[in-house]
């Protein structure tokens, strides 16, 4: 006949006499903590049956808050500069008109905005501005909405702007290179025409 496996010490996972001799316990009877050791419960007076002290859970560890998400600012249009920028444009143009003539004007105009797209679109690279090329593209078709914009999202790292950077629909795309198409066709038209015989 063979011999059975000796029955497990401890079967029902409660601690040993050992076990509650090293470390603080709850008594079975009313849950007082104990200290190590104890065989009568302080309070209850009830005495304590090593078999029946169980092992304390483990304490739960607090989940690590999650970091509550910022809305974003959005970098609004600049109107004091946008009035600004227009009045010196207007005053500009009004004084090369004058002393230049129409053509000159448009030309010099039209250089100084292109100057100020490439400028722009190496400062958004420089900067980690979203969407650059559509910054500095902007910038030198539509100078006197965008160039002011810029100068304001330029200064707000972490704002947005959605009409600029936002992702581009088939119809702004389409608008937006007949706006090119018509730059162009508008600075080749100065380019054969020239500038008018005195």
């Amino acid at each position: 006949m063979s011999e059975s496996n000796p029955p497990d010490k401890d079967p029902t996972g409660l601690e040993t006499l050992n076990r509650a001799a090293e470390e603080p316990f709850a008594c079975p009877v009313c849950g007082q903590m104990l200290g190590p050791g104890s065989r009568i419960c302080a309070v209850c007076k009830a005495p304590v049956d090593p078999s029946e002290i169980r092992r304390p859970a483990p304490p739960i560890e607090p989940s690590p808050l999650l970091p509550t998400p910022i809305p974003l600012e959005r970098a609004r249009f600049p109107w004091k500069l946008f009035a600004l920028l227009l009045l010196a444009r207007l005053a500009v143009a009004a004084s090369a008109n004058r002393y230049l003539g129409l053509s000159r004007t448009f030309l010099i105009l039209g250089v100084f905005e292109i100057l100020c797209g490439v400028w722009v679109c190496y400062d958004a690279i420089q900067r980690g501005v979203p969407k650059p090329f559509r910054w500095g593209l902007g910038s030198a078709l539509l100078w006197i909405l965008v160039f002011p914009w810029y100068l304001t999202r330029r200064k707000m790292p972490r704002a947005s702007c959605p009409f600029i950077e936002a992702e581009a629909g088939p119809v702004t795309r389409a608008v937006f290179f007949a706006l090119v198409v018509f730059f162009l066709l508008s600075v080749l038209a100065v380019i054969i025409k020239g500038p008018p015989s005195g």
